[in-house]
């Protein structure tokens, strides 16, 4: 190996020396350019979208309202009243499906795609909780007076007006006719007359207060009737008991 030296002025100039430090400042940019491409295509790859649409099995009718989010994490979003949803997921994550009176469903989403979900019914799971004013709890944990008809039961009777379900189906409830005429309305009564002169339940309808008599049966998956201390939660306007409908 040679060595080079020239003078400048009385200064010698090491030419290998120099060359070697110029290959070191290369190498050295290189390296740098490829983390920093790797960085660069992690962080871009940490997040992907995915959508579709949710249906139900058995109809193949679009679901809206369902919950789509991330499992044990904080990232969701709803359908909307197509059935369709888009979300950003980090990779590798669990995407859980899940709507009241069907089974979740869980997907591992792995690259950006688009989701097309079919919810199977769960009535037998639904049968096991009872929704209350506060929430909801297990059948055998509630202590209270209440009572629940299912879609299962709505679908047997096949009643023309809702207020006919509770008739016979729900102890402690009368329904009368307001007239002898043909389609007259009906009068549901809990608790008996108030010391006000009313007497007639409250109606929350997917936790709004609503008419009864203005659903369609066949949009009904559960009718839940409280009284006594369940229905104390809602104040005064529930002094004559509540009727939770949840469609």
């Amino acid at each position: 190996m040679f060595f080079v030296e020239v003078s400048f002025n009385n200064k010698y100039f090491n030419c290998h020396n120099f060359i070697k430090s110029q290959k070191h400042i290369y190498m050295k940019s290189k390296l740098f350019l490829i983390a920093l491409m790797l960085i660069s295509a992690i962080c871009f790859a940490q997040d992907v979208e995915i959508g579709g649409q949710v249906t139900e099995a058995t109809t193949g009718l679009p679901m809206p309202g369902v919950n789509v989010a991330v499992k044990n994490s904080s990232i969701g979003t709803t359908t909307d009243m197509d059935g369709n949803y888009t979300i950003k997921v980090p990779v590798g994550s669990v995407v859980v499906y899940s709507f009241i009176g069907f089974e979740s469903f869980e997907k591992v989403v792995t690259a950006s795609a688009t989701i097309a979900v079919q919810l199977k019914d769960g009535a037998k799971n639904l049968d096991e909780v009872v929704v209350i004013g506060y929430g909801s709890q297990r059948k055998k944990e509630v202590t209270g007076a209440v009572s629940t008809v299912n879609s299962e039961t709505l679908e047997r009777i096949k009643p023309v007006k809702i207020e006919q379900a509770l008739q016979g189906t729900v102890s402690g409830v009368n329904v009368t006719s307001t007239s002898g005429s043909p389609g007259a309305g009906l009068t549901v009564r809990i608790r008996g007359i108030g010391t006000n002169g009313s007497g007639s339940p409250v109606t929350i309808i997917d936790g709004y207060q609503g008419e009864l008599g203005l659903l369609n049966p066949s949009d009904i998956e559960t009718i839940t009737v409280l009284k006594d201390a369940q229905a104390a939660i809602y104040g005064t306007i529930g002094a004559n008991g509540v009727i939770l409908i949840t469609t």
